[in-house]
């Protein structure tokens, strides 16, 4: 029998490379690198697909990760009852992909990491809020430096997943967002910020499930243990859920 059965099936949603080329589909390679380097195997799903297809994936997949990068768009800010700023740039299928993903990921209790705009989607997604856009400060949030580049610290709350994984109360992190989150989700808290107070990391308010959502982008910054432990326990969560799911499965037939 393949090792690959034992392999977690990371579900990773893709958009629209906007506005240059809509018509192409863009998915930053280092997100393959560190699922793959962390024992998982990527699922990629897209925009277009009917709720019913993004649900019947979601059955068969044991983690879902909602990236970000280079030209990701904006959550519509109609999900939290706004009209677009000016700076705003939306794909709708995409939010309908991911925000049908989330709430499918939910409610099986499988894992789900957010990154970048994957952390504004799941924050919105969950009944949050956004700031649509972030005017100049003492941070720079989007300062034009390649992603492997520190751009600010991250002050991280004690009691939380992230602390535990990362070891550290304070990090360095890279930064590329003109959005950050305004009202956090019901479901989720605040468990580390810039130092200017934005919102930079989230985690589930249930310790007992694995959702965290981080404003930054983790996996440039894979060389270090403090942001591969991240992506290692993401995957290593989905491999426990996928073997409970099967269990269970088993069980019943």
């Amino acid at each position: 029998m393949s090792d690959n059965v034992h392999r977690p099936l990371i579900a990773v949603t893709v958009g629209r490379d906007l506005p240059d080329r809509p018509s192409v589909l863009r998915l930053t390679e280092n997100y393959v690198r560190v699922l793959t380097s962390a024992g998982a195997i990527p699922i990629v799903i897209v925009p277009g697909i009917d709720a019913d297809a993004v649900q019947y994936v979601m059955e068969r997949v044991d983690g879902l990760l909602l990236p970000g990068g280079v030209g990701a768009p904006d959550p519509h800010p109609r999900h939290f009852g706004e009209d677009p700023r000016p700076e705003t740039v939306i794909d709708a299928d995409l939010d309908a992909l991911e925000i049908a993903a989330i709430h499918g990921a939910v409610r099986l209790g499988m894992p789900v990491l957010g990154i970048c705009r994957g952390c504004q989607i799941l924050n919105v997604a969950l009944g949050g809020s956004l700031i649509q856009h972030l005017e100049p400060g003492d941070v720079s949030h989007l300062p034009g430096l390649p992603l492997d580049s520190e751009a600010h610290d991250l002050l991280i709350e004690d009691d939380s997943r992230l602390a535990r994984l990362s070891g550290a109360r304070s990090l360095r992190v890279n930064s590329l967002h003109h959005q950050a989150i305004a009202r956090p989700a019901p479901p989720l808290r605040v468990v580390g910020r810039a130092e200017d107070g934005i919102v930079e990391a989230v985690e589930s308010t249930d310790p007992d499930r694995w959702i965290i959502g981080v404003q930054y982008h983790p996996e440039e910054l894979a060389g270090q243990p403090a942001h591969r432990r991240l992506f290692e326990d993401f995957i290593s969560c989905s491999a426990r859920y996928a073997a409970a799911r099967d269990q269970e499965r088993t069980v019943s037939a």
